[in-house]
């Protein structure tokens, strides 16, 4: 291999493994809660929970791969540029094919590495994962299932069981089917267990004497009930796939092997086929990116002489945007048919790979020297006009003053400095990650805003709400990222060797950092505690919209929309107006008293309390005999039913945590005491209401000393060290605050322990830097 194309390769493989991590990174960290809360509730070992992690990678290497080499890509090629090495290698006689060729080779193997984890690896991944998650589920659910306590970790199910028998059995169970909208399915049971099916490692509800009460919203008159001796239900994790996978994604767990054989079959619907064909073509497509984005950066990163690494590292998200919305797109539509799926899936690739050669043409013929010239030209004015407005403002600082003599001005021009490369750097990690964040959030609805038809308002609407959500999320590390980067250029430009050299202090050097890091902390305090609170609530009202629900489920406390009275009886209702007193759509199912049979089913749109009883208006009531017979009355005039339970029985709203402000939470958490109800886990939520805030100061904290002995190691060895640093913290952060859910530690300290002890570590470490 010649040298010219080793150095090249190498330049390419530190920004490329380096993107990798970091979008990788940036992935997973949506799920490293889920593994925190796994591992604590279930109490799983490392190896189950690092096996698990493992088996969840494929899934998005697959799609980070690409990325990573569009990254590397603008990257390597931009410094080349940006440093004129280029310029020197084609002084040198060194033709432009010579320079394009180990892009190629490397855009190769990597489409290689690529075609063989999506045609291989990624299949029996989803494989092993799907069962490693029923085994999981099915090692736990056993012990969820309590008497007396309402389970709800299962999609559209909640089960409730009134006894246990000395021989484990359950006596009286009573399960709530919302899966089909059209329809209210209420099952009671007078016994019932779990059983296990080895083979298959899946978990079935089993019930013995079952009735089945049926009924359609709006259609009281239209009431079934049938009888049968034993009823089986299929239970699956929450923390796995939904209780009915989607065809799409059944199909995409096969490998090309199965879908061929898929689709040689005759019997299948065409809406099948089409999904087949889909999966069929993009299991060559996708990785075939590769090799797109290395013909399309290559001309990019040569041309874009002046931006360096800066600008590579924009255009690389705005590309990977483009691609995969065109080509979840042109999923949809050929599924739907109105496009061919041979042409929806390499449509994408087509695109980018003509859009390089164009470039490659205009970078050979030297067209583009025109452009770079323009801009160095408009750059030159730009600096010129810069150091006229710094000559003004220097003079204005020239002025003798106390604070001036004392050198303790803030901010002074190299605060200025410093604060105009930290926040370049922020505003690029932000808006890189929103970017990603967005890409994978709309591959996952761009089906439902097919199906449901739902315009382009609604689907702006969301993102624009969604992004709040992402901002608070990623604020803290694109602090930490930020910082490293930041103080890495500095360092490896000897920047900060002349800061010291002159008598400046580190400490006085991370002043601008720390000052900026808690304006963050003030913003992200505003923004989850005035703001995410009803923008989530934005979010929830559109996601639901756009995936087409006709009813909205609580978080995980569905208890507060089914509560067992102080009788034999059981209450389901939506959240309560407590100035008027009143409960809407609500339903008392009332028991026989000595066994699990419901005697009577009342519905009302409300009921009132009107200090002495509750007054049901406009519903109906049916009562069921021993035998089996039935009798219906409708309420047309409104009626006093005497129930013990007074309106702060109901009182607490029916949010997450994330739709309520710091005061509403806390008010929620005591009226749930009051009732009863234990509250770790909503503890835990309302102190880390205190505590993430902070999460960008301690993350700046930690950086500085981290970023003071990169040295010479610049800018991509920093984004390495911010990864780790994110990943350790997130981890922390994550099983401190599963263990204060549960109830091991106090939810403050289990809320605060992640902070105090990187806050601790980082002041440590600083005092150990030579300032």
């Amino acid at each position: 291999m010649h040298i010219l194309t080793r150095y090249i390769i190498r330049e390419m493989i530190g920004p490329t493994l380096l993107g990798f991590a970091f979008y990788t990174f940036i992935i997973l960290m949506r799920n490293l809660f889920d593994f925190a809360e796994m591992i604590i509730e279930r109490s799983l070992p490392l190896t189950t929970v690092f096996r698990l992690l493992a088996l969840s990678l494929p899934n998005i290497i697959v799609l980070t791969v690409p990325m990573s080499l569009l990254f590397g890509i603008l990257i390597a090629v931009g410094r080349l540029s940006s440093d004129s090495e280029i310029i020197a290698m084609q002084s040198a006689g060194v033709a432009m094919r010579k320079i394009y060729r180990p892009v190629l080779y490397f855009s190769l193997g990597i489409f290689l590495l690529n075609l063989y984890l999506m045609n291989f690896v990624l299949p029996q991944g989803n494989t092993a994962l799907q069962g490693l998650q029923r085994e999981l589920f099915t090692a736990s659910a056993e012990r969820a299932i309590q008497p007396r306590v309402f389970y709800d970790q299962i999609e559209n199910l909640l089960i409730y069981v009134n006894d246990v028998t000395p021989d484990g059995r359950w006596k009286g169970v009573f399960v709530s089917d919302t899966t089909d909208p059209e329809n209210q399915n209420i099952i009671v049971a007078s016994s019932g267990s779990l059983s296990l099916v080895e083979k298959e490692k899946q978990l079935w509800l089993d019930l013995e004497d079952v009735r089945t009460h049926v009924v359609t919203p709006g259609k009281a008159e239209q009431y079934r009930v049938s009888s049968n001796a034993s009823q089986r239900f299929l239970l699956t994790d929450r923390f796995g796939e939904t209780r009915a996978v989607s065809t799409a994604k059944l199909y995409r767990s096969m490998t090309l092997t199965e879908l061929f054989e898929q689709h040689r079959r005759t019997d299948i619907a065409p809406i099948d086929r089409r999904i087949i064909q889909v999966e069929i073509h993009k299991k060559f497509s996708f990785p075939f990116a590769c090799l797109s984005f290395g013909i399309l950066g290559l001309p990019l990163g040569i041309s874009n002489r002046r931006g360096g690494r800066s600008s590579g590292f924009t255009l690389s998200i705005g590309i990977i945007l483009f691609y995969y919305i065109l080509i979840n797109n042109g999923e949809e539509m050929a599924i739907a048919g109105s496009l061919h799926p041979a042409l929806a899936m390499w449509l994408p690739n087509i695109v980018l790979i003509l859009f390089g050669m164009y470039l490659i043409q205009r970078t050979n013929s030297d067209r583009s020297g025109r452009l770079a010239l323009l801009m160095e030209r408009a750059g030159v004015v730009l600096r010129r006009v810069r150091f006229r407005r710094t000559n003004g403002q220097n003079v204005i600082e020239e002025r003798p003053s106390i604070a001036s003599r004392l050198d303790i001005a803030f901010p002074n021009i190299l605060d200025r400095y410093i604060l105009r490369q930290f926040v370049t750097v922020l505003m690029m990690v932000l808006i890189s990650t929103i970017v990603l964040f967005v890409v994978i959030e709309y591959s996952e609805i761009a089906g439902h805003i097919a199906a449901n038809q739902i315009g382009f308002d609604v689907v702006a609407s969301f993102f624009r709400y969604f992004i709040l959500q992402v901002l608070s999320l990623t604020l803290p590390i694109s602090v930490l990222m930020g910082t490293l980067i930041t103080f890495g250029i500095l360092s490896k430009n000897n920047e900060v060797t002349a800061l010291k050299a002159n008598g400046v202090s580190l400490y006085r050097a991370a002043l601008p950092i720390v000052a900026i890091a808690g304006f963050m902390c003030a913003l992200s305090y505003l923004l989850l505690d005035f703001v995410l609170p009803y923008s989530n609530q934005k979010v929830d009202a559109l996601e639901n919209q756009i995936k087409g629900r006709v009813t909205v489920q609580s978080f995980s406390l569905q208890q507060k929309q089914w509560l067992w009275g102080k009788g034999r009886y059981l209450f389901n209702f939506l959240p309560m107006d407590r100035s008027a007193r009143t409960l809407t759509q609500v339903q008392v199912f009332e028991f026989d008293e000595e066994d699990f049979r419901v005697t009577r089913r009342t519905y009302a749109d409300e009921a009132r309390f009107d200090g002495v009883g509750w007054v049901f208006v406009n519903g109906w009531m049916r009562s069921f005999g021993d035998d089996g017979s039935a009798s219906y009355s409708p309420i047309i005039n409104p009626i006093r039913l005497h129930f013990p339970e007074r309106p702060e029985y109901f009182s607490a709203d029916v949010k997450s945590p994330v739709e309520m402000t710091y005061g509403q939470l806390r008010t929620y958490i005591r009226n749930l005491e009051s009732a009863g109800y234990a509250t770790e886990e909503l503890k835990v939520e309302l102190y880390k209401k205190t505590s993430w805030p902070f999460v960008s100061l301690v993350m700046a904290l930690i950086a500085l000393p981290f970023s003071f002995k990169i040295g010479k190691r610049g800018a991509l060895y920093g984004v390495g060290v911010a990864l780790f640093l994110a990943f350790l913290y997130w981890t922390v952060f994550g099983v401190f605050t599963q263990f204060g859910a549960v109830g091991n530690l106090p939810a403050i300290l289990s809320a605060w322990s992640a902070n105090i002890l990187f806050a601790i570590a980082a002041v440590y470490m600083f005092l150990q830097v030579e300032t």
